[in-house]
């Protein structure tokens, strides 16, 4: 069955309809259509909803104003956070919200569904326009791209102590690691966390859901895996399990720096007081650090009766000053490049931190069969942390091992 993809007016570039997804027809919009009244459903977090109220009846009042034949538009937000939109969604999708946020992991199940609308073309290029080409990533999946992002989801950002560490010193790691005199933290064993170190030796993990891009093994994975097992030796940088203890470390001094989640910042603003730093990861052998990076989108029902209306107002949400809005609101951290130079968003660290790194990431692709990553990346780098892999012949028959089973898995 083919997925369902918006098309477009070519007159006016604007959706006028939808290939079904077994007989693709073609709907004409009549040019003296009777004003009629659009009704929307947006589900959203609870912490969203101010926001998204807000910014919904300004986006109906704007659209009942832009189109002759629409006499009022309103959208009735509901409360459906991103963790059960999708089950909910698939339970009944008649029954679902024309628009509805998701975590970019959920999408493979809706796809298989055929639950959601596959964006066309021209309507791609509008949303990396806005977000970028690593945020459009998060909504690639089965072939093509399913929705709006809104929400990143960074893997790590550096935090430091700004007693230690120059501005200077933290655009390296290797100059943080030779200045010391404390180590540097990180969750090791972490599959979410340690896929740093890969994509920073250039790894590749199903880009673009290409089942046969899987470079886990590469000799510069190895190499890379190979030195952090002899900076965990060296004691230069160190495993850390949680972001409790991670605190506690950086509070005694027994840390200079950590490598984790912006979610725990809070704690390490405690533990640092006024020396609390926060940057976008440092290079390391030249290159720019990366991490995994995902994200929350917005996507359209498949079984909208109103397709035009609802990726109208998926465009209107992820805009830029949209995106303003709701980081001045909820404090969410904007997918929208443009905005990181923003003085409010460049005011708080964190975010633009946060901002500053996505344009960094290896995007966690949605993609059937994978899920056995992280059961088998937390078993190799286990034993990485505890010493007992340490050379580059060990480490390339662990991660050969990885690799061929993952292969095995999504190509079944």
């Amino acid at each position: 069955m083919k997925k369902r993809i918006l098309a477009l007016s070519l007159a006016a570039a604007m959706l006028v309809g939808a290939m079904a997804s077994c007989n693709a027809k073609e709907e004409v919009v009549s040019s003296a259509v009777e004003a009629r009244d659009i009704s929307l459903v947006l589900w959203g977090s609870e912490n969203d909803q101010d926001f998204l109220k807000e910014v919904s009846a300004e986006w109906a009042t704007k659209y009942a104003a832009e189109h002759e034949d629409v006499k009022s538009a309103t959208v009735d937000v509901q409360i459906k956070g991103e963790d059960v939109a999708t089950t909910d969604a698939l339970n009944d999708i008649a029954a679902a919200a024309d628009v509805f946020g998701v975590a970019n992991d959920q999408l493979s199940n809706l796809t298989a569904a055929n639950a959601i609308y596959k964006m066309p073309d021209s309507v791609v290029e509008q949303i990396k326009a806005v977000v970028g080409e690593s945020a459009l990533g998060a909504t690639f999946c089965d072939g093509g791209y399913y929705g709006f992002p809104y929400a990143p989801n960074t893997a790590n950002i550096l935090f430091y102590n700004k007693s230690v560490y120059t501005e200077e010193d933290i655009k390296s790691l290797e100059a943080m690691i030779q200045k010391g005199p404390a180590p540097i933290i990180a969750n090791i064993s972490s599959a979410w966390d340690t896929m740093t170190w890969y994509a920073s030796a250039g790894c590749e993990l199903y880009t673009g859901g290409d089942k046969t891009v899987n470079t886990l093994n590469s000799d510069d994975a190895v190499k890379m895996v190979k030195w952090l097992a002899d900076q965990l030796a060296a004691k230069t940088i160190v495993h850390v399990g949680s972001n409790t203890d991670a605190a506690a470390m950086l509070k005694d001094g027994s840390a200079s720096a950590l490598l984790y989640q912006d979610w725990a910042k809070g704690d390490f603003q405690d533990a640092l007081g006024d020396n609390f730093g926060v940057a976008e990861l440092p290079t390391l052998n030249g290159n720019h650090m990366k991490c995994f990076g995902g994200g929350k989108l917005l996507v359209l029902n498949a079984n909208t009766k109103e397709p035009e209306a609802a990726l109208d107002l998926a465009q209107y949400i992820i805009s830029e000053e949209s995106q303003l809005k709701r980081f001045e609101m909820v404090g969410q951290c904007p997918t929208a490049p443009g905005l990181a130079t923003n003085e409010k968003i460049a005011a708080d660290p964190v975010v633009a931190a946060d901002v500053a790194q996505g344009a960094y990431t290896l995007t966690n692709q949605p993609l059937n069969g994978t899920a056995n990553y992280w059961g088998l990346m937390e078993a190799v780098m286990t034993d990485v942390r505890d010493g007992k892999v340490t050379t580059e012949e060990d480490i390339k028959a662990k991660l050969d091992e990885l690799v061929n089973t993952m292969t095995e898995a999504v190509n079944k």
